[in-house]
């Protein structure tokens, strides 16, 4: 927890002097459209087929099982396949980018913008190659339980992302320079970690053939649910950079941007306490330890809401303050846009709370269904009503999310649930 506030310290320090220095002189629509660009990453980290979330649970397991080849094998397969993905999928985007109409997609923009979108998407699509394979060493070591080292490397990460961000916009530098600044500094420095796992003798690169084939259906089985669940959830909110663009134009984007990453002042700290609570879970259920599942579950769920409730609400009381202050006066963000996004931060972080129990102890199907139920209900709805206005993405989403999550949760799943902890 202590490594990963320093990360999140260092990451939410870029966040903050990227939007100070960059707004003045990118403007709301440039700023729009890179946080569209950068928001793609979400949207498409279903691509690595949930074999980087799988492999969590498959290393715990494969820890408790005391065998070093066993844990080799278990480490090695599974880079192994999401190094082949990432290749792939890194190629197959930089098609889509040379061939999909952006300016169809990304309305209301000046047109002399859209040589920095196509330069930028090229960069993007390599970049989100190599971050399929930094994921999954990343969940590798949240599998193992040392998720501390890819924090304080994650760290080193965004302070060099600052440096260079900052010599950047002394430059006035373009989009596809503050994207790799950012984006490609945090996702190439993970590259560090690959020789910590050989001198550990955690991964053979001679093997990997091998230990792909003896690992991939275990993998794949396990993948396969949440590659749905992440294909769902995706379509239910990372979509809504998108939606907005192509609604209300790109500098609603910024508006929406924004906001989002003044919350996660909220939702930052939360998730340092929460991630590693997964590889937590996983390890006390494979022990049979429900005490302790029982009492961390219940701990984590009244933490995470009465943080919620204390920094949202003073976040809401300063926002108009904290706007003026931030961009300069650049961008100005309704209180009903506020108001609605700390709602949605407050069904966010208690129930990534219990996301992470869930995950932990393996109960993936019915966050399956519910992610479905989710999205089916909140597309339409984002959709329909995302022209009344920029607060009704969220109404639309903490809407859709109480009736799909805990709602359904207690009326198919509340059995499985229960015998997990008790």
């Amino acid at each position: 927890m202590i490594a990963n506030g320093v990360s999140k310290s260092f990451s939410m320090l870029v966040v903050v002097l990227g939007v100070r220095w960059t707004i003045p002189y990118l403007g709301a629509e440039r700023f729009g459209v890179w946080m569209t660009i950068a928001s793609i990453s979400g949207i498409l980290s279903f691509l690595d087929l949930g074999i980087g979330n799988a492999l969590t649970n498959h290393v715990a397991r494969a820890v408790t099982e005391k065998d070093r080849f066993i844990l080799q094998r278990a480490i090695s397969g599974g880079l192994g396949i999401l190094l082949l993905l990432g290749v792939v999928v890194g190629l197959l985007l930089l098609l889509v980018s040379v061939l999909v109409p952006w300016d169809m997609i990304i309305k209301g923009v000046n047109p002399s913008i859209y040589k920095e979108v196509s330069q930028s998407l090229v960069i993007f699509s390599c970049l989100f190659g190599l971050n399929l394979f930094t994921l999954g060493i990343q969940r590798v070591f949240v599998g193992l339980q040392r998720a501390f080292e890819t924090h304080i490397t994650a760290a080193t990460g965004s302070l060099l992302s600052l440096v260079i961000l900052w010599l950047a916009t002394k430059n006035r530098a373009g989009i596809p320079v503050l994207l790799s600044a950012t984006f490609g500094v945090q996702t190439i420095v993970i590259f560090f970690l690959l020789p910590v796992l050989v001198s550990r003798d955690l991964l053979r690169f001679s093997r990997i053939k091998s230990a792909i084939l003896h690992e991939k259906d275990a993998l794949l089985k396990v993948g396969g649910m949440y590659f749905i669940l992440q294909l769902v959830m995706i379509a239910g909110w990372g979509a809504d950079s998108l939606i907005i663009a192509s609604a209300l134009g790109a500098t609603q984007v910024a508006v929406y941007n924004v906001t989002q990453r003044l919350f996660q002042f909220v939702t930052q700290p939360l998730l340092m306490m929460n991630s590693p609570l997964w590889a937590s879970y996983a390890d006390a259920g494979f022990r049979g330890d429900t005490n302790f599942i029982r009492k961390t579950l219940k701990r984590s769920l009244l933490i995470s809401a009465g943080v919620t409730l204390l920094l949202g609400g003073g976040l809401v009381i300063g926002s108009k303050y904290i706007f003026s202050l931030w961009t300069n006066g650049a961008i100005s963000v309704p209180l009903s846009f506020v108001l609605s996004f700390f709602l949605w931060t407050l069904c966010y972080t208690v129930g990534d709370a219990f996301a992470m129990f869930m995950n932990g102890c393996g109960i993936i199907k019915p966050q399956v269904l519910s992610a479905i139920l989710f999205a089916i209900l909140v597309v339409p709805l984002k959709v329909t009503l995302v022209h009344l206005g920029i607060e009704y993405i969220l109404i639309s989403t903490i809407i859709s999310y109480i009736i799909a999550t805990p709602l359904f949760y207690w009326a198919v799943s509340k059995r499985e649930i229960i015998s997990a902890y008790s």
